[in-house]
């Protein structure tokens, strides 16, 4: 299913299950080449997306994935993906980090989010800003609609500088460490503090799949948020 604000020769879908590996595929590839990592073997290759693989299958079925793709072969040049966290799974930030949920539960918040596999391809020969900030669109939109809500990321520090750019800020929890080849550090960000990004790009970016994303995850909130809470009281 297409969106409605495409860049030349690319379009936005999102992923099926059957395509997760293709997108972990692009998104470690994109990493290593990004930071020229080239001290890996074929073998490590595909541990690492092994390793991934089985992570993302845990988190799929409360999760939406977009993916840009190109009309020539379809093939994918970035991804990000946007979970509803059912406060049961574990989260990577509590085993790169050993940061707990107890350590980030806020008073008032309802909504807990994991953004995740967020890349871009370097290769993609213009309009590159305008594909971030759909993308980044995309997976903010139902977190800030479902307010108040937590979003909780791994986050490479450099991304973390664009999101405050984009006036996204987001607060530390913790030291950083090399993820993936990258300066990686955990973060939340509060979703009243996407009001900016998503204001000020709404008459570019939104589309009925915005409200379909909403739809889908306010369908598991009520199931999510009773086992959260029955899992904390324990």
């Amino acid at each position: 299913m297409q969106m409605a604000w495409t860049p030349d020769g690319y379009y936005f879908s999102k992923l099926k299950r059957t395509d997760i590996r293709e997108v972990l595929e692009f998104y470690v590839t994109e990493i290593y080449e990004h930071y020229h990592y080239t001290d890996y073997t074929q073998e490590s290759y595909q541990d690492e997306i092994e390793y991934l693989l089985k992570e993302d299958h845990l988190y799929f079925d409360n999760s939406v994935y977009y993916v840009i793709r190109d009309y020539a072969e379809h093939k994918i040049w970035g991804s990000i993906k946007t979970t509803y966290w059912d406060k049961k799974i574990q989260l990577p930030i509590e085993e790169l980090f050993n940061v707990h949920p107890r350590d980030f539960m806020l008073p008032g918040i309802e909504n807990f989010w994991h953004l995740g596999r967020f890349g871009i391809s370097s290769k993609i020969p213009r309009d590159r800003i305008g594909i971030l900030k759909k993308m980044l669109f995309n997976a903010f939109y139902p977190i800030h609609e479902m307010h108040p809500g937590l979003i909780i990321a791994e986050c490479d520090k450099k991304v973390t500088l664009t999101l405050e750019k984009m006036h996204i800020p987001s607060f530390s929890l913790g030291k950083s460490i090399e993820y993936i080849c990258s300066e990686t550090i955990p973060i939340y960000i509060k979703s009243e503090w996407l009001d900016i990004f998503i204001t000020s790009n709404a008459d570019r970016y939104f589309s009925d799949e915005s409200l379909n994303d909403i739809a889908f995850f306010r369908k598991k909130q009520p199931l999510l948020n009773e086992i959260g809470v029955a899992l904390f009281e324990q």
